[in-house]
């Protein structure tokens, strides 16, 4: 009768785990600093709609990726095109007035990067890491496509809240809070987990199937 229990044999030593889990991160992180910011500056023009989709009541003036004196930053520049209310206070557009708000390109990369490193870590031939970190990678962009919107929306919208209505509740700043608590190494993790088990449970399916088909072909002969 098989098992979906990995056999001992199958468990990588300590030491063997501990050196495919620092060469996975050395080779995601690599290719992150190598090809991160490409990778941001070509989803930027898909991010645009969703930015105004969660509040159409700003302009972009710019977005794009620009440089400080620490960091590579996503840079987000806006005005107000229509009234906007906080609590007991209006804000009326002015024609002349923006604001800017940015974050750090590695903020929004450490979910895939964290998910594509555990991916290439896991043991296995070299198509099933591929395979695996094709997926995770799959996971990382999808959730960098609502991440990023998000993340520049309520730096915008923080800054309306401390100025008019700093006790206000909002359910996009707690989201906020929570990815920038150290919610994307979480995600980041769970996107790498996904990708190992959903092909460890195809490699399962695949051995049972084989296993069903050998034992077929031996009654078979035997008969």
């Amino acid at each position: 009768m098989s098992s979906s229990t990995p056999s001992a044999a199958e468990w990588p030593e300590p030491a063997a785990a501990i050196f495919a889990l620092l060469a996975g991160f050395a080779l995601s992180i690599s290719l992150a600093a190598l090809g991160g910011r490409q990778l941001v500056e070509i989803l930027l023009p898909l991010l645009q709609a969703p930015i105004l989709w969660l509040d159409d009541r700003f302009a972009i003036l710019f977005l794009g990726i620009d440089h400080t004196a620490q960091d590579t930053v996503i840079r987000l520049r806006v005005n107000l095109i229509r009234l906007l209310v906080i609590g007991t206070h209006v804000v009326e557009p002015h024609p002349k007035g923006w604001l800017e708000v940015t974050t750090t390109v590695g903020a929004m990369l450490q979910p895939l990067t964290i998910g594509l490193g555990l991916a290439l870590a896991c043991p296995g031939r070299i198509s099933q890491r591929l395979a695996r970190a094709a997926l995770a990678c799959a996971g990382g962009l999808l959730f960098m496509l609502v991440d990023i919107p998000l993340t520049l929306h309520a730096y915008t919208w923080d800054m309306f809240l401390a100025a008019y209505d700093p006790g206000h509740f909002s359910p996009l700043m707690t989201a906020h809070r929570f990815l920038h608590g150290g919610g994307r190494l979480g995600i980041g993790v769970a996107l790498g987990t996904m990708a190992i088990l959903a092909l460890s449970q195809n490699r399962q399916r695949d051995g049972k199937a084989s296993l069903e088909t050998t034992e077929t072909k031996a009654f078979s002969a035997g008969s």
